[in-house]
């Protein structure tokens, strides 16, 4: 991972020191030639960064083949470039890839050096962002002609990049012969824009590609109104006010990006404490991360319904500042927000505290714990029978929207400090050991059983299992539903 830091910090010095002094003391065909260099590099150089070895491999072998007959066959560069456009789509040498890989391998991604110790939020906002898009999902599973229409789209805007992405070899090639800098930039921008088109479409679907694409449009618009509006004075005008609306409607489209998430919850009502709860679904497999140590709640005195419509405003607020909301509960008028911030952030929770009280006019209580071993939350919820069987009922019903009606797996992961004490479940469940998550004295297994995908018939049999393991000294680790 570091290796690939230094190599692209080292490279862009390198290139870009390069390129600038060509700029400044070169002729105009050193010029172009140091231009060439350097938007061939970076290429490599990203792919390198971004995808791996494997990756950069395949294209380098790609790219000195494609270019080769480029060069020798020129009189046939427009066939050649159909060629090449094929063979990069269907990416033949996949195998060598994945084969470099292997024998090559990174500790983790490069991006993830950047994200540091809030990775596990950054991960979080990723599963946020997926459940966001969920109802996409569903189309492409429930819908064969919105899939066949997605994937034809995506399969036309994936070639159409890549053919215009070999038309820029062949220019780079012919770049000493005639080169016209605004259509090099015009092709190489409407190359990396369909590429980003493509892995949005193929990721998230129609609305957002159109997002994005909205906000794309804006650079060429103000490009080709400096160069060709006349007189200048007008041109200037013109562009300066396009430039602002611009960048006014690419914040509000990064804005709204960030606003559309969900919370994901586990619902059920407290009996002990007579309270509603309201757990967080996706904040579960983050629960131990210890750099997220200081687990705070919130007090405060609110109408339910008037929460509710300020909620989302909360959890766009939280984003922003990359904390966890991990749940929330409500008893009358009274309202408590379990958070989790990353430690050092003290000045967050108190920010936070304003943040409430401005919102909803009332005064705002707190408490913070350093927590790394997270036995509030373990307490609190995730140890508790009701958000156990609001989990499993979660995930059933999830099955269910995909139209998986059928009967499910509930499996229970668990462990036991003696073998003696797992034998009687045998006899009613299915039990298969993890060897790689025991340890001396502590013996994991999953305990599974199958039944029919009705609410009263999973809560009932997965509380006599939840009881059975009590019984056998058993303790639970999670719950999971497969169909």
């Amino acid at each position: 991972m570091k290796r690939r830091l230094v190599i692209l910090i080292t490279t862009l010095i390198i290139l870009t020191t390069l390129f600038f002094l060509s700029v400044f003391l070169a002729d105009i065909n050193y010029q172009r030639i140091m231009l060439a260099v350097f938007l061939v590099a970076l290429f490599y150089l990203l792919s390198y960064i971004i995808f791996g070895i494997g990756k950069f491999v395949v294209l380098l072998i790609y790219s000195i083949f494609i270019t080769l007959l480029l060069v020798f066959l020129n009189e046939y560069d427009t066939a050649l470039i159909f060629v090449g456009t094929f063979i990069l789509f269907l990416n033949p040498l996949h195998e060598i890839e994945k084969l470099v890989d292997q024998k090559f391998p990174e500790e983790k991604s490069f991006i993830s050096y950047f994200k540091g110790s809030y990775s596990a939020y950054y991960e979080y906002r990723k599963e946020v962002k997926d459940y966001y898009h969920l109802p996409q999902v569903r189309k492409t599973y429930l819908k064969p002609n919105y899939l066949k229409l997605r994937q034809a789209l995506t399969i036309v805007l994936a070639m159409i990049a890549i053919f215009l992405l070999i038309r820029e070899v062949n220019n780079l090639i012919n770049l000493l012969k005639m080169f016209d800098i605004h259509l090099f930039f015009a092709s190489t921008y409407s190359v990396v824009v369909l590429l980003v088109l493509t892995i949005i479409l193929y990721r998230k679907g129609f609305q957002s590609m159109f997002n994005f694409f909205t906000v794309s449009i804006f650079p060429p618009i103000i490009y080709t109104i400096f160069l060709s509006v006349k007189p200048s004075y007008l041109s200037l005008i013109i562009g300066i006010v396009v430039t602002v609306f611009g960048i006014v409607y690419s914040i509000y489209q990064y804005i709204a990006f960030r606003s559309r998430i969900v919370y994901e919850y586990y619902y059920y009502y407290d009996q002990e404490k007579h309270v509603g709860v309201y757990a967080n679904a996706l904040f579960e497999p983050h629960i131990y991360n210890s750099n997220f140590c200081l687990t705070t709640k919130f007090s405060f005195k609110v109408n339910k319904q008037h929460f509710d419509k300020k909620f989302h405003d909360i959890i766009v607020y939280a984003d922003f500042k990359k904390f966890f909301i991990t749940a929330y509960t409500f008893d009358e008028d009274n309202i408590t927000i379990y958070t989790d911030f990353h430690y050092g952030t003290e000045k967050k929770i108190e920010k936070f505290k304003i943040y409430l009280e401005n919102s909803f006019n009332e005064k705002v209580s707190y408490s913070i714990t350093d927590d790394k071993s997270k036995v509030t939350y373990e307490k609190e919820f995730y140890h508790n029978t009701n958000y156990i069987i609001a989990r499993t009922l979660y995930l059933s019903e999830i099955l269910k929207k995909f139209q998986i009606k059928t009967s499910v797996i509930i499996t229970i992961t668990a462990y036991f400090n003696s073998l003696q004490d797992l034998k009687p479940l045998t006899t009613n469940y299915s039990i298969a050991r993890i060897p790689e998550l025991e340890v001396d004295g502590i013996y994991t297994v999953n305990i599974s059983f199958r039944t029919a995908n009705i609410d009263y018939l999973i809560e009932t049999k997965t509380r006599e299992l939840l009881l059975d393991l009590l019984i056998n000294k058993g303790n639970y680790v999670r719950v999971s539903v497969y169909y």
